[in-house]
């Protein structure tokens, strides 16, 4: 099967994918599209003027043709775009979306190292992941101590500066991302795009807040993150049961 490509003058040839001119032109503001899925990882896109539009005609059809000026974006550029899209919100919703972070530095979870300290895992100095049955299994001296059930929430990347949530990270087996859709959700009927946003330029704060919030959304008991070579990725701890 032959894939259509464009030739981008930054990236190089590349997948593509159709978006409105005005988000071509100012990314920085809300991208109506799907969320993206291992066959389709960049979904085509429109901004809230165009979506009136849309939802005028229930749909792109012959009734609303030629209607919209579009565009073709690489991949790349897509992603690129799509990231700034993260700071649209207004003044109000950008200090709602500051106090609910906050709060959530209160919660007794929210300490870095604090799974450690109150599941002793600073004594098992030996991790597994694994990702078919969603579990962390610590242990010492070749002994079964802690086995956790997480839920992944996304990936620092060290090298890009990026993060990217775990539900569009594809590389990420199902059953350690299957419940992270919640937070989606949330972001979605609260209007925070960090939440909607599949991946977009952060740091080492962004990350844990993120993780934080997940920890609030789905109800877990903290919050832990472990080092690979892909970056640092960032997890909800669900449940522990200790063995001796």
């Amino acid at each position: 099967m032959t894939i259509a490509t464009i030739v981008c003058p930054t990236h190089g040839e590349s997948g593509f994918v159709y978006v409105c001119k005005h988000l071509a032109d100012s990314p920085e503001q809300k991208w109506h599209c799907g969320y993206p899925t291992i066959d389709w990882p960049w979904r085509d896109a429109w901004c809230s003027a165009c979506n009136v539009v849309f939802e005028r005609e229930g749909g792109w059809n012959d009734k609303n043709y030629g209607e919209v000026e579009i565009d073709a974006l690489c991949g790349h550029c897509y992603e690129d775009g799509i990231a700034q899209s993260v700071a649209c919100m207004d003044d109000v919703k950008q200090t709602e979306w500051a106090e609910y972070r906050k709060t959530l530095h209160n919660a007794p979870w929210a300490n870095r190292g604090a799974m450690n300290d109150v599941f002793g895992l600073r004594n098992c100095p030996v991790w597994d992941c694994y990702q078919k049955s969603a579990q962390l299994v610590f242990t010492h001296d070749d002994h079964l101590q802690v086995v956790a059930d997480v839920e992944f929430v996304g990936t620092l990347s060290t090298t890009s500066r990026t993060w990217t949530w775990s539900w569009a990270d594809f590389d990420l087996l199902e059953p350690v991302r299957s419940r992270i859709s919640a937070v989606r959700d949330f972001g979605e009927r609260c209007g925070y795009p960090q939440l909607t946003v599949p991946k977009w330029k952060a740091d080492w704060e962004d990350a844990w807040d993120m993780t934080l919030v997940a920890v609030d959304v789905l109800g877990g008991m903290g919050a832990f993150s472990v080092k690979t070579d892909r970056g640092v990725h960032h997890m909800v701890v669900m449940s522990v049961k200790h063995r001796e």
